[in-house]
């Protein structure tokens, strides 16, 4: 039997009656990555495959939300029912799964800024520490186990500009990517299989202790809009060279959702 639901679900996809669909929860540097080229690789996939895998972007959360995307927001959006479905820019994530097989989130750059834990860790605190954020991403964890049939993919966090943090701080945002890829989804013994990760930080992060140019852990000199300033968008270089990979996730997030 269930080699025969992943036939059909396999035939319905290419012939183009069944299509799958992911959305892009973000804001400015995911915004940049997206026009760096993702739709125009799904869509030179789907030609090439003759499949029908659908992918979009929206700006969330938005007002009368805060423009802020970090792990607090997520959570009080979502966990702590904070969200509002009749407002699009701050829908809620039952509503979403009722429309999308893959939902995307990721957190704007300033979400690396991450400072000395307290010892006091408040799941409800919009203060940027690693206690605070791991609270908060096991509260998003068991709200997407409770939605078996959808996939989650999380972006880790878009590392800062070397002039708009310090040794420190970028230290603790990496050590987030790591607990994030290697322990948030195997801690508690549980399978959390519709969880994927994609992996931005390892892409536009500088991992030399002792680059020629730039400093570890952040965003590596080639992909800074300006040596000068502490703008921490990555360039178009990033955007087009990140694109591929991120478009690629998405599909392959996609077919195993098919799979499933």
């Amino acid at each position: 039997m269930k080699r025969l639901i992943i036939l059909l679900c396999v035939i319905l996809t290419t012939v183009m009656l069944f299509p799958q669909k992911a959305i892009f929860l973000h804001h400015s540097t995911g915004n940049g990555v997206w026009k760096g080229g993702v739709p125009e690789w799904i869509a030179d996939y789907n030609a090439t495959h003759n499949s029908n895998f659908q992918a979009t972007e929206f700006s969330y959360p938005n007002k009368p939300y805060p423009w802020a995307n970090y792990p607090y927001d997520f959570w009080n959006l979502w966990v702590n029912n904070s969200c509002d479905s009749n407002e699009k820019n701050i829908e809620c994530l039952n509503t979403l799964v009722d429309e999308y097989d893959l939902i995307i989130i990721k957190h704007c750059f300033p979400g690396a800024a991450i400072k000395a834990d307290t010892g006091n860790p408040d799941i409800a605190s919009q203060t940027k520490t690693l206690e605070n954020y791991k609270l908060q991403y096991r509260g998003l964890r068991e709200l997407f186990d409770s939605y078996p049939a959808t996939k989650f993919m999380v972006w880790t966090l878009a590392p800062l500009h070397r002039l708009a943090t310090d040794e420190e701080d970028a230290a603790r945002a990496k050590e987030f990517v790591e607990w994030v890829k290697t322990e948030w989804l195997t801690e508690n013994g549980k399978s959390h299989s519709n969880i994927s990760i994609f992996d931005f930080f390892e892409l536009a992060a500088e991992p030399n202790p002792s680059p020629l140019n730039g400093e570890m852990n952040c965003l590596r000199y080639e992909y800074e809009l300006s040596h000068d300033n502490d703008d921490s968008h990555p360039n178009a270089a990033a955007n087009t060279t990140i694109a591929p990979h991120f478009a690629k996730a998405i599909v392959d997030a996609l077919t195993d959702t098919c799979q499933k």
